[in-house]
C-alpha cells in the first residue's frame, strides 16, 4: 500500500534530525571535556573512536533486531529502548569526571562519553537502518536510499552550524541542554514512525516480509568493504590529527576533516557518476605525494597553505575509498550486512589511530602509511582492474603521477632518516610526541639538548660544563621573565636575595628553575609524565638549581582549581604560564575563568607571566582585553634575535603592581605591542575564537 505525503514527511523528518542530532553531539562534547584533558589534540580522536565505536553498535543492534523478529515487533521494542534513553537526559557531563591524575585519560574519557551520551547515540544511530528497513516493508515502491539524503543533510547541518552557531552563541553547559530537548523531539517522531508501523497489522507486513527477496548478485565483497571502510577512517583521523598538530584544537579544524569525510559518502552513493578512478587517483597521488613533503608552517598563509593540501589530500583519497567501496554495494537483501560492514570498518580505523598507532609508532607515522595504503589501492586497481578502461593517455598519466608519488616518498624517507641520529628519545603518548634532539652539535661551547614536541623547542640546556645552567635566551636574567623575578616587590624592598614562591605551569625543559635562587620555592604544574621523565633522564636544571623545586603531574589550570577548593592559595609571587610553546596551544589557560583562578593564586603585588606566541597568532588584543578586565597593567617584552636566540619567544607580564613597571630597567626593556593598536579582546570558557587572534600579516 503507497505511503501518504505526510508519513513520507515524517520519516524524513527523523531520519533528518538523526543526522542532525549524531554529529552535532560530537564537536559539542568534545569541546566541553577538552580543557579537562589538557586541550590535547587526540581529545578529539577518542572522542571519535567512542562515537565510531556506538555506531557500529548502533547498527550491529539494528542488524541483530531485524533478522529475527517481524516489523511490528522491532517497532514495539524500538519504543521501550527510546523510553530507556529518555531517561537518561540530559547528556551533561559531570564534574565527577574530571582526571584527578595525569594518566592516560583514554579509558576515562571513552567511560565519561559513556555515561553521559552512550544510550542516547546509540539509538540515534539506528535511526537509518530501521526506519530504512520499515519503508521498504510499508512500501515496497519506495527507493529507502532516497531517504538517506534526509539524514546527510542533517549530518551537514548539524556539523556545520555547531561552530557558526551554537557554538558562537550558547555556552557549552547550555548547548547540552539544548541538544537533550531536541533529542526528546527525536524520540517523538521516532515514536510517532514505531506507532505507524505498529498499526499496519501483523497481517501485512508479515506477508511482505514473507515474499522472495532479489537474488543475490554475487558473493559479499567483504574484504574490500571493510579495507576501504578502514582506510577512510584512517585517513579521516590521521589528517585531523596532522592538522591540529600545527594549531589550536577547536571544533572547526575537527570539522572541517568529518564534513569532507561526509561529503565523500554523500556523493559516493548519491552521485557516483562524479566519480572517475584514474582521475582522481592521479589527482591523489600528486596531491599525498606535496603532503609528504610538507613542513612545519611557520606563517599564518602556510598553515592555510598547507591545510588546504591536507583537506584535499583527504578528500580524494576518501572519494577512492568510498566510491569503489560503494561500486560494490550489494542489493537491498544484503544492505544490512554492507552498512554493518561499513561501521566496522570505521571503528576500526578509530582503534588504529586513537589506540594502536600511540602504542606501536614513536611518531605520527599513520598519515604517511595511509598514503600509501591508498596509493596500493590505486595501484592494485591501474594493474588488476583498469587496464583497458581508459586511453594510453590517462594511462601514461597515471603512471607519471605515481613515479611522483614514489619521488615524493623516497625524500620523505631520506629526510628522516637524516634526522634520525640527532633524536636521542622520543616518546609518544595520548598528549602527542616529546623528542630529545641534539642540537649545534659541531659547536663544542653551544652544544645542547632541546626538547621538541610538534617541531616546537620546548626548552633546551647547553652541554658543556662552563653554560650547563645557562638557560636559553628567552629565559636568561635579561629576558621578560628574568627581569620579572629580579624587580618584584619583595626584592625591590628587601632586597635581591629574598626568597619568592614561584608557580610554573608547564615544565619544558625546567629551564625557569636556573634562574631560582636560594630559599625561593619553586612549584611546576606539568600535563604529560613524560615530559617529567624526560627531564630527569635528560636535563639537570631542576636537579641542580639552588631553589627547591616541586613538580605536580596535571593539568595546570584543575590542579589550580583543586588547590583553591581545598583551601591552599599558593600565594606566588610570580606566576608563570609557560604551556604554550607547542602548536596546539591550550587555549582554556586564556580565558576569563583561567585569569580569575591565576589571580587567586597571585600573592599582593604578585606578577603573571605569559608566553602564549606563536608566529601565527596576534596575542596583542588578548592580553590588553584580560588587563583591563581585572583591572592590571600588561606590558610586552619582546626578546630580540640574536646570535644565541635564533627562534625567540616573548613575554607579557601582568601586574596591580604599578610601581613594577615604573623600574627603569623595567621601562627600557618594556616594547611596544606588535600590532602597533590598541584593540582589546576577552575569551571566556564559553566564547574563545580562535580566527579572533590569527595574524594575517607577519610574514
Amino acid at each position: 500500500m503507497p505511503l501518504s505525503a505526510p508519513i513520507k514527511i515524517l520519516f524524513a523528518t527523523t531520519m533528518a534530525l538523526a543526522g542532525f542530532l549524531l554529529f552535532q553531539v560530537q564537536p559539542m562534547l568534545a569541546k566541553y571535556i577538552l580543557p579537562w584533558f589538557g586541550g590535547s589534540a587526540t581529545t578529539w580522536i577518542v572522542c571519535m573512536l567512542f562515537f565510531q565505536m556506538a555506531l557500529l553498535a548502533g547498527y550491529g543492534y539494528a542488524y541483530a533486531l531485524s533478522r529475527p523478529l517481524p516489523t511490528h515487533k522491532q517497532a514495539r521494542y524500538q519504543i521501550y529502548f527510546l523510553a530507556l534513553g529518555l531517561a537518561l537526559l540530559p547528556i551533561t557531563p559531570s564534574d565527577v569526571w574530571k582526571p584527578a591524575a595525569s594518566d592516560d585519560p583514554t579509558v576515562r574519557s571513552i567511560a565519561l562519553l559513556s555515561v553521559s551520551v552512550g544510550l542516547p547515540y546509540l539509538i540515534l544511530s539506528t535511526t537509518s537502518p530501521l526506519l530504512s528497513r520499515w519503508l521498504a516493508r510499508l512500501d515496497r515502491n519506495l527507493d529507502p536510499g532516497r531517504f538517506f539524503a534526509a539524514s546527510n543533510l542533517g549530518s551537514f547541518v548539524g556539523l556545520l552550524s555547531y561552530p557558526f552557531l551554537f557554538e558562537r552563541f550558547m555556552a557549552t553547559q547550555t548547548q547540552t541542554i539544548v541538544w537533550s530537548w531536541a533529542f526528546v523531539l527525536f524520540a517523538l517522531f521516532f515514536g510517532s514512525c514505531a506507532v505507524i508501523v505498529m498499526r499496519r497489522g501483523e497481517a501485512s507486513l508479515t506477508a511482505v516480509e514473507g515474499e522472495a527477496t532479489t537474488a543475490p548478485k554475487g558473493p559479499d565483497a567483504l574484504w574490500t568493504w571493510l579495507i576501504t571502510s578502514t582506510l577512510g577512517s584512517v585517513l579521516l583521523l590521521a589528517t585531523t590529527n596532522a592538522i591540529t598538530q600545527w594549531s589550536a584544537v577547536i571544533p572547526f579544524l575537527w570539522i572541517l576533516p568529518l564534513s569532507l569525510y561526509l561529503l565523500t559518502f554523500v556523493i559516493a552513493f548519491g552521485q557516483s557518476g562524479l566519480y572517475h578512478r584514474t582521475g582522481f587517483a592521479i589527482v591523489f597521488l600528486l596531491l599525498a605525494s606535496a603532503s609528504l613533503l610538507m613542513d612545519r608552517p611557520d606563517t599564518s598563509d602556510a598553515f592555510l597553505a598547507d591545510l588546504m593540501l591536507q583537506c584535499l589530500t583527504l578528500f580524494f583519497g576518501c572519494m577512492i575509498c568510498h566510491a569503489e567501496m560503494a561500486q560494490l554495494q550489494p542489493e537491498p537483501a544484503r544492505l544490512p550486512k554492507f552498512y554493518l560492514t561499513i561501521a566496522f570498518g570505521g571503528a576500526l580505523g578509530g582503534l588504529l589511530v586513537a589506540i594502536a598507532a600511540p602504542l606501536l609508532l614513536k611518531d605520527y607515522y599513520e598519515h604517511p602509511l595511509v598514503l600509501i595504503a591508498i596509493a596500493g589501492l590505486i595501484v592494485w586497481h591501474m594493474l588488476t582492474q583498469a587496464k583497458n578502461e581508459h586511453s594510453q593517455l590517462m594511462r601514461s598519466l597515471s603512471l607519471g603521477a605515481l613515479l611522483v608519488f614514489i619521488g615524493g616518498l623516497g625524500a620523505a624517507v631520506t629526510n628522516g632518516v637524516s634526522g634520525q641520529s640527532l633524536i636521542v628519545e622520543r616518546v609518544r603518548n595520548f598528549y602527542g610526541v616529546v623528542k630529545i634532539v641534539k642540537q649545534d652539535v659541531d659547536d663544542p661551547q653551544d652544544y645542547s639538548l632541546a626538547m621538541q614536541q610538534a617541531g616546537v623547542d620546548q626548552g633546551s640546556q647547553f652541554q658543556s660544563p662552563e653554560k650547563h645552567m645557562v638557560p636559553a635566551c628567552a629565559f636568561d636574567t635579561t629576558s621578560g621573565l628574568g627581569l620579572a623575578l629580579a624587580n618584584q616587590a619583595k626584592r625591590r624592598d628587601k632586597g635581591p636575595q629574598t626568597p619568592l614562591r614561584i608557580g610554573i605551569v608547564g615544565l619544558g625543559a625546567g629551564m625557569v628553575a636556573a634562574l631560582g635562587r636560594e630559599g625561593d620555592q619553586i612549584t611546576y604544574y606539568e600535563l604529560n609524565p613524560a615530559v617529567l621523565d624526560l627531564v630527569n633522564r635528560h636535563f639537570s636544571f631542576v636537579r641542580d638549581g639552588k631553589a627547591t623545586t616541586n613538580v605536580l603531574l596535571g593539568d595546570g589550570r584543575l590542579v589550580l582549581e583543586r588547590q583553591l577548593d581545598a583551601g591552599q592559595p599558593q600565594q606566588f609571587d610570580v606566576l608563570v604560564m609557560n604551556a604554550f610553546r607547542g602548536a596546539s596551544p591550550p587555549m582554556h589557560l586564556m580565558t576569563k575563568e583561567a585569569f580569575e583562578l591565576y589571580l587567586a593564586h597571585l600573592a599582593p603585588n604578585g606578577l603573571l607571566a605569559v608566553n602564549f606566541e606563536l608566529d601565527t597568532f596576534e596575542m596583542a588584543p588578548l592580553h590588553r582585553g584580560m588587563a583591563d578586565l581585572f583591572g592590571l597593567e600588561v606590558g610586552w617584552f619582546e626578546t630580540r634575535k640574536g646570535n644565541e636566540c635564533d627562534d625567540p619567544i616573548s613575554w607579557a607580564l601582568y601586574s596591580k603592581d604599578k610601581a613594577f613597571f615604573d623600574v627603569a630597567e623595567i621601562k627600557s626593556a618594556r616594547s611596544q605591542w606588535r600590532d602597533q593598536a590598541q584593540s582589546k579582546l576577552i575569551w571566556t570558557d564559553k566564547s574563545s575564537n580562535l580566527m579572533s587572534i590569527v595574524n594575517w600579516s607577519r610574514e
